[in-house]
Order: C-alpha cells, then sequence, then structure tokens
C-alpha cells in the first residue's frame, strides 16, 4: 500500500503545472531550485514510512483521514509519523533560514 500510495505521489509530481504569471527574475528561480533540491535530498533521507505519510498530508494536501485509509493505517500513526517527519526535516534543512549547514 506504501508503494502504491508513492507511485500516485510519483505520478502527480512527474505533471506539474504552473501558472504563467508565475515568471520570477533569473536569480529567484535559481533559489528556488536550489531549495526545491535541498527538500528533495532531505525527503530522501526520511524513512519510506514517514515520507509518505508528510509528502501526502504537507505536499499533496490530503487530509490525515485519507492518508491513513492510503497507507492503511490508524490516523494516529499518520500523525506520528509526519510529526517525526517534520521534526527530522527541520533538522536537516533548518540551514535554509540561517546559513549553516546542520547535518545528522
Amino acid at each position: 500500500m506504501v508503494n502504491a500510495c508513492l507511485d500516485r505521489l510519483r505520478r502527480a509530481k512527474a505533471h506539474p503545472t504552473a501558472p504563467l504569471e508565475d515568471v520570477y527574475p533569473v536569480a529567484d528561480r535559481t533559489a528556488q531550485v536550489e531549495t526545491a533540491i535541498a527538500v528533495q535530498r532531505a525527503l530522501m533521507r526520511l524513512p519510506v514510512e514517514q515520507r509518505a505519510a508528510v509528502v501526502a498530508v504537507d505536499m499533496q494536501g490530503y487530509s490525515i483521514a485519507d492518508t491513513a485509509r492510503m497507507l492503511g493505517v490508524a490516523e494516529g500513526t499518520v500523525k506520528s509519523r509526519c510529526a517525526r517527519a517534520r521534526a527530522r526535516l527541520a533538522r536537516l534543512l533548518g540551514y535554509l533560514n540561517t546559513g549553516v549547514n546542520i547535518r545528522r
């Protein structure tokens, strides 16, 4: 079930759309790309269960209940996985706010 959820999320990501009015200067776009790469790398360092939960809830906008059904786990499990994932992402990506890279 986890793999099915991840496959669904990957398919949705494969066809991103962007409004035409979202035109950024090159410097802003470069910073966005660098941040996106850092976030992607940090996500890949999470355990698959935590990654699936936090991507579904925080990035794809699914509710806790919907995510629990997709992953076949209890809602409390989704909440705890998201909390652990967010804490780890905060440690891994904290340098984006301070300019200092913290690796753990």
